[in-house]
């Protein structure tokens, strides 16, 4: 079983709530027309990040992680589509070289490589409500490692279990209660695992029926 030091466990977890957070509206790889600089060329970084005075720093994106968003989802516009490697990211919150060895030697031991693990996130739209849709790019790995590890890397609280299901028209890992609430909704597709936290599974289903 592979096991994370507590401290690393919150970084992992919060990581893609803070990027969604600092970069929805800038990043280094987006949609066109997303977060663009005025000369229309490389993102902008001079917002911050919402309740800080933190900038929102300028990252080297993944082209390929974000060419796999869907462009539409319930026929509404995908935007704000982010993309950073995750070391990229550790470093730019403050997180410690110690533990950025630590984070990276527990990948390891399920052939994941640290250096190349990209975040993503873009935003939704279904039946009038935001929804944000993340992502993890494993490059050359199988994507259902990050699944079959979830309760690792995000712990679960009492009474969470994980159920596979069918949603969309995929099979997907849903995290419930003891009372059946679902809070988060995962799809592994080749080297991506795809997350969508929500409670409404018409939400859930709009964005997995669009993704590859």
């Amino acid at each position: 079983m592979l096991s994370v030091p507590k401290p690393a466990l919150t970084l992992f977890a919060g990581l893609v709530l803070v990027i969604v957070g600092a970069c929805g509206s800038s990043a280094a790889t987006s949609t066109p027309g997303a977060g663009k600089s005025a000369a229309g060329g490389a993102p902008s970084a001079s917002s911050g990040v919402p309740g800080s005075q933190l900038p929102i720093p300028s990252f080297a994106g993944d082209p390929v992680l974000a060419a796999k968003f869907p462009t539409t989802v319930a026929g509404s516009p995908v935007t704000n589509v982010t993309t950073v490697k995750l070391v990229d990211a550790y470093r730019r919150f403050g997180t410690t070289a110690a533990q950025i060895t630590t984070i990276g030697q527990a990948l390891s031991t399920i052939g994941m490589d640290i250096n190349t693990v990209v975040l993503g996130s873009a935003e939704a739209t279904v039946n009038g409500s935001s929804v944000v849709i993340s992502a993890y790019r494993i490059p050359g790995q199988d994507a259902n490692k990050y699944i079959d590890n979830y309760a690792v890397f995000s712990p679960l609280t009492s009474g969470q279990v994980l159920s596979k299901e069918t949603v969309g028209g995929k099979s997907v890992t849903v995290v419930r209660d003891s009372s059946g609430y679902a809070s988060t909704w995962l799809y592994a597709s080749g080297d991506i695992a795809w997350s969508v936290d929500s409670s409404d599974v018409a939400e859930a289903t709009a964005v997995f029926a669009a993704l590859p």
